[in-house]
């Protein structure tokens, strides 16, 4: 009587965990904790008419990252044509001073959210492109820059 009762309850935990799921995730890990500021990433995104998606900006920074804000430009270019381009300042540190990142040792890693519900009209790539955007040519202390997109949840 138990197995089955044990199978229902793991197989609903394994469905409802797979919804969570990323269903894209890349990272672009930078030389020596250092992120030069006409360095330009780039990702590519499978999308397919009808999508709703989620997108967010990981960063991974070390804990002598000099600034409380990440300063960046996101643009999308969807597979329609169609361009989206926005400035963003991430708060990084709280009120008290703390990181709002979960850390390890010296590494804090954080996602933030850039977009949410986004649709798309047509299969293809979309591209994002993000660029950092402070005035320094160096931006030390960080340590991955990616992209995450999920389902959006309806």
């Amino acid at each position: 009587m138990k197995r089955p009762v044990l199978f229902y309850l793991a197989l609903i935990i394994l469905f409802s965990s797979c919804r969570e799921a990323a269903v894209y995730r890349d990272y672009v890990k930078l030389e020596n904790l250092n992120w030069k500021r006409f360095d330009i990433l780039e990702f590519d995104v499978p999308v397919k008419n009808g999508d709703q998606l989620d997108f967010y900006l990981f960063l991974r920074h070390h804990t002598d990252f000099p600034y409380d804000k990440l300063f960046v430009n996101i643009t999308f270019y969807s597979p329609d044509g169609e361009m989206r381009s926005r400035d963003y300042d991430f708060n990084l540190k709280a009120d008290n001073g703390k990181w709002l990142a979960d850390g390890m040792g010296e590494l804090w890693d954080i996602e933030l959210p850039i977009r949410k519900g986004m649709p798309f009209y047509q299969n293809g790539k979309c591209k994002v492109r993000i660029e950092n955007k402070y005035p320094k040519y160096d931006t030390p202390g960080i340590v991955e820059v990616g992209l995450i997109v999920k389902r959006s949840k309806e």
